[in-house]
């Protein structure tokens, strides 16, 4: 409002330049508003990026560990003797006629099952590892695998490398931007 009376008031000549000015000052204001917006845009994606990242880190050697459970489960499933169990009592349509699955069916679902999983945490840990791969050689890259695979504390880590608290934060923090941007590219990045 208080723009618009300022136009109001101008004449023509000296009204144009004035009116130049008030509308430069007014896209400046607004630009560095969205720029401040996006800086900060920037800031909350990046420490999602991260706790995203983190996330992964510590699910690592779970994933790991599925995929060993569920070759063993395909070895088990191999075994079992699905003829005898009364607990399936999964029916199927054929031709508008239901009729029991047969026992090599459901044994070949069952491990179809398996494998989609194994195959689903097989991609999940490559992909950390290739992360793990861009740090792996870092002075500092032994604070990943106690922090995230040991679950160690920044004291318990500070004392066994030995260097201050503040350094292994800092050095986690930078090892997992570079974690970050191998992850996720560009868009991990802080604009």
């Amino acid at each position: 409002m208080q723009n618009i009376k300022k136009v109001s008031d101008l004449d023509t000549k000296q009204g144009k330049s004035e009116l130049q000015e008030l509308i430069k000052e007014t896209v400046e204001n607004k630009m560095e508003e969205v720029g401040r917006r996006l800086i900060l845009a920037g800031k909350k994606n990046q420490k999602n990026w991260t706790k995203m990242t983190m996330k992964r880190l510590y699910s690592f050697p779970i994933l790991k560990a599925n995929i060993e459970r569920y070759q063993k489960d395909i070895e088990d499933i191999r075994r079992e003797d699905m003829g005898k169990s009364k607990s399936i009592v999964e029916f199927h349509s054929k031709n508008n006629e239901w009729e029991k699955p047969d026992v090599e069916d459901l044994r070949a679902a069952k491990i179809r099952i398996a494998e989609m999983k194994i195959d689903r945490d097989t991609r999940e840990v490559r992909e950390i590892e290739v992360a793990l791969d861009s740090v792996r050689l870092d002075q500092y890259y032994p604070i990943i695998e106690m922090k995230f695979f040991q679950h160690m504390t920044h004291e318990e880590i500070a004392e066994k490398l030995p260097c201050g608290v503040a350094t292994v934060s800092r050095q986690l923090g930078r090892l997992l931007d570079i974690i970050n941007v191998t992850l996720y590219g560009a868009d991990a990045l802080a604009r």
